[in-house]
């Protein structure tokens, strides 16, 4: 090991310069001045450090010694001192110059001989800016304040110490890697938490920011070369799980985060309430696409709540912190109460200089507010923006913007407010050790962003706008853009989108383009889009030609699903087999449901067993139909059952063959359904013999009580469901107790699942209000109901309401109540209001209302309105909107084409931060 010397002695004579002047400002103050009052003011708040005399002795000798180089684990101990040292100066401390300081004289260590994986060590990111930590408002300039606020430790801390200290204890061959993601509004802690986090780490562990050229690329990029002790740094999640390749990053990283070679892993992550929702949704029944399947599995069940304010529990540490911290002692006399950590980002001055912002400065922050809205990345270009404001302007006001007005706007938007970034920033990145580089792109505050997405969520964007994103948008946000132009309706846009990004080489594009026009049944336009592509061999888009080819060409579909196949999408074995099977192929389809078999493709057992079946080769079809029970479950396991019982199979060995199947079943739940216990319950009630046998293992003399209980109850329920009578065991549940007239008995029931949290028994203790003759009650009830999320309630809540307060107080509370659940991602209830509308003769209601909910990005409303227009007798308008959608306008659009682009890049488009 060798020192640099030159380095050290650097980091030796500041600190010692700066301990003399400490020294001396103490003594013009009269006050005394002594290591051992040093000792004592760094163990009290705000250091909370216990550093011993002779450490600092060997930092700074106060003899003719030489000097000691600080280890990297006694970094935050030195610059405790060095905030000492500069608060007794008076002087202000640059964190940054110091944290490089002593990195700067660690030791030269030789190179272990294992090459260091993708990233660097955690110890070297000193700066938490680079990680998108927040900055702080500057505490009026007060001197020796850290770079960032005093901590307090919540209890979202807590857990995420857990996960990253139980992950840092496994041992080798355990599993390989944990996720945490954070998930809060805007300026709520979640970033600054995970920079807290590190500190947990030890110093061999590297930590990767992948983000060039687009998040989802970098991670899918770097995750093949992860080493051990790595942190993936993944803040504002969604970037990377979301997008044409969103999904593939996220199936990467579920094989990484389970590859035990790998780990420990640890990946770090931070969203936004909504946006987590919409990553975590399940699929409903009737949707045609599950857009975010492998984000929903890899995130469902790996995140911490943060909540907006500092909970009472909090307040004692907070007020002993702001003692000594005048940013935190700010925050709790002029923020709002709890929400501390958005007042020290600065968040009530955005809000203020928003408020009072000039007209063409709140139409640059407008415009970037509607933009991200609806799907635009992080990075605005600044074209885009000057592009926008027009449509944001009067006329009047528009005419009166002089050249240099905009760069005068966009210099002021930019200026910190306290210490805090402003408004509307110039976007800028910096590689290790080099200058920073200026882009053409302009980043919205955090905290604004927010505000634009509830403000205006019910504000349609000006027409003008989705122009200068078809023109101006950077090309990584284009798919976005197109996804949120769809779900308000707007096809002819959402189409132009996708061209420029055709025109831009944007990958997936094309292919999103073919899906967009299949979905909306189309089918030979979006053959244009996809055909080109799959004849120059793009695999995504061989499947996408043949799935179009199946209902009009079968064969050639089949030909085109087998060369997918061959060029690696394995489940086009599957469905080649399927057609040809449909078409009497027999032996081709066999020959390709053995490559599907053979290629591990869910269900090509099963295929195969079927045919088998079919030609009547029993034997042949068994193996295979065990083998897809075995590998996938499900329905295989029922089927796999019956199969044995006509070959003739013993019940005990279809029984013992069921009980493994049952048992994995339990071992993986997925929380589908749960057919080998099916098969498991079916088989017994179809087999007297076997029952009978099963009641004497129960009766034997030493039987284990428990099991004797278990087998018991089993037999006897097996012994209803054979003899065709099962009903419900237990006379005292609530529904029994409603069905023999005890209405008083079932309600108290009832009422105690729903105070436990039982969602579908809020609306039986309403039917129940209502059977006895308590109309207030039930309403109170059904209302709570359809809080929840229940939208099988609305007619019972309009029927009483309008009796109660009339009809347009009850439909008033039922669209606030609808849009509230919409904006949480459920739309069932607009549904249901809006044709209740419609059955109350108010339709003109319905189709303003659904026009506005459409322009909330609720995909379903403009389908609606198509629906309620027929309703109305207006066929031809509603097959027009059905078939082009609708305006921004809200006109109903012209027949448009949908022939693909000719691919050339024009000037215009961009490449975000480029």
């Amino acid at each position: 090991m060798t020192t640099r010397s030159r380095e050290a002695r650097l980091l030796y004579e500041q600190l010692r310069a700066l301990e003399q002047q400490a020294r001396e400002a103490r003594r013009r103050a009269g006050c005394r001045y002594s290591r051992r009052e040093v000792i004592q003011a760094l163990a009290k708040p705000p250091y909370g450090r216990r550093v011993g005399d002779q450490r600092i002795s060997d930092w700074v000798p106060t003899r003719d010694k030489e000097p000691k180089v600080p280890s990297d684990r006694s970094s935050d101990d030195v610059l405790a001192l060095v905030r000492l040292w500069s608060s007794w100066a008076g002087e202000s401390v640059n964190e940054r110059h110091w944290r490089n300081l002593l990195e700067q004289a660690q030791p030269v260590r030789v190179p272990r001989t294992v090459p260091a994986g993708p990233g660097r060590s955690v110890r070297e990111f000193t700066d938490p800016f680079t990680l998108e930590v927040h900055e702080a408002i500057d505490g009026g300039g007060a001197s020796g304040l850290p770079l960032l606020p005093l901590y307090v430790v919540r209890q979202h801390d807590r857990w995420l110490a857990d996960v990253v200290n139980g992950l840092v204890a496994r041992s080798a061959g355990q599993p390989a890697g944990s996720l945490a993601v954070l998930v809060g509004e805007s300026s709520t802690g979640k970033t600054r938490a995970c920079w807290e986090a590190l500190n947990l780490l030890p110093p061999d562990w590297r930590l990767v920011l992948p983000l060039v050229p687009s998040p989802a690329e970098a991670l899918i990029a770097a995750l093949p070369g992860i080493t051990p002790r790595t942190v993936l740094w993944l803040d504002e999640i969604h970037r990377f799980l979301s997008g044409d390749q969103g999904e593939q990053a996220a199936a990467h990283l579920r094989e990484i985060l389970n590859d035990s070679r790998r780990g420990p892993l640890l990946v770090l992550g931070t969203t936004w309430p909504a946006l987590w929702t919409a990553l975590v949704k399940p699929r409903k029944d009737g949707d045609r696409r599950d857009p975010h399947a492998q984000a929903r599995a890899l995130l469902t069940g790996k995140h911490y709540r943060v909540p907006d304010a500092f909970e009472d529990t909090d307040v004692p540490e907070l007020r002993r912190l702001a003692a000594a911290d005048l940013r935190l002692q700010e925050a709790l006399e002029q923020g709002e109460p709890g929400r501390i950590t958005q007042y020290l980002a600065g968040g009530r001055a955005l809000i203020d200089r928003y408020e009072t912002a000039t007209a063409l400065q709140r139409a640059l922050i407008e415009s970037a507010m509607d933009a991200r809205r609806l799907g635009h990345d992080t990075h605005l270009p600044r074209i885009l923006l000057e592009a926008s404001i027009r449509h944001y302007l009067s006329a009047d006001q528009y005419d009166l913007v002089a050249d240099g007005d905009i760069e005068h706007a966009l210099a002021e938007l930019s200026e910190p407010t306290r210490g805090t970034r402003g408004p509307l920033t110039p976007v800028t990145f910096r590689e290790p050790g080099g200058p920073r580089v200026l882009t053409d792109d302009i980043g919205l505050a955090d905290y604004l962003d927010q505000h634009g997405r509830k403000e205006r969520r019910t504000k349609a964007p000006p027409a003008g706008l989705w122009d200068a994103l078809v023109d101006h948008a950077a090309r990584d946000s284009l798919i976005a853009l197109a996804e949120a132009a769809r779900d308000r309706g707007h096809l002819r846009i959402a189409l132009q989108l996708l061209a420029a990004g055709v025109e831009a080489g944007v990958p997936g594009a094309a292919m999103a383009a073919a899906q967009f026009l299949e979905e909306e049944e189309k089918p030979d336009e979006a053959l244009l889009w996809c055909l080109p592509l799959a004849e120059a061999g793009n695999v995504a888009a061989m499947g996408r030609v043949a799935g179009l080819m199946e209902a009009i060409r079968p064969d050639v579909a089949v030909a085109w699903h087998r060369k997918a196949a061959e060029a690696g999408a394995r489940y086009g074995w599957l469905y080649a087999g399927i057609l040809l099977r449909r078409a009497g192929g027999f032996e081709e389809a066999e020959f390709c449901f053995r490559h599907a078999a053979d290629a591990g493709v869910h269900g090509g057992h099963g295929e195969l067993a079927h045919l088998l079946q079919q030609e009547g080769r029993t034997e042949e079809a068994l193996i295979h139909l065990q083998q897809e029970a075995e590998a996938s479950g499900g329905y295989a396991v029922v089927e796999t059952a019956a199969l044995m019982r006509q070959r003739g199979d013993s019940g005990l060995t279809v029984l013992a063959w069921l009980l493994s199947r049952a048992a994995e079943e339990g071992r993986t739940d997925s929380g589908g359904i749960p057919w080998a216990e099916h098969a498991l319950i079916r088989h017994l009630a179809m087999d007297a013999l076997l029952r009978s046998r099963l009641r004497s293992l129960a009766d034997e003399e030493g039987q284990d009580d428990a099991v004797r209980r278990e087998l018991t109850v089993l037999l006897e329920w097996v012994e209803e469901l054979a003899k065709g009578d099962r009903r419900e065991k237990d006379a005292d549940t609530p529904e029994a107790l409603r069905q023999q007239g005890h209405l008083a008995e079932a309600l108290v029931l009832y009422r105690k699942e729903a105070d436990a949290g039982r969602r579908d028994a809020v609306a039986q203790v309403a039917a129940l209000h209502e059977q006895l003759g308590k109309p207030s009650e039930a309403l109170a009830w059904y209302r709570r109901a359809a809080e929840g999320g229940d939208p099988e309630v609305i007619p019972q809540i309009a029927r009483l309401m309008t009796a109660a307060v009339g009809p347009d107080e009850t439909f008033d509370w039922l669209k606030s109540c609808a849009d509230h659940r919409g904006e949480e991602g459920d739309p069932d209830q607009r549904s249901a209001v809006a044709e209740l509308l419609r059955i109350a003769g108010r339709t003109g209601e319905a189709l303003a209302w659904l026009r506005r909910v459409s322009q909330t990005g609720d995909p379903y409303a403009w389908r609606q309105f198509a629906e309620l227009l027929e309703a109305a007798g207006h066929l031809e308008d509603a097959q027009g909107m059905r078939r082009y959608g609708w305006e921004p306008c809200g006109e109903i659009s012209k027949p448009w084409s949908a022939a693909p682009p000719t691919v050339h890049r024009p000037s215009h488009v961009r490449t975000a931060g480029g």
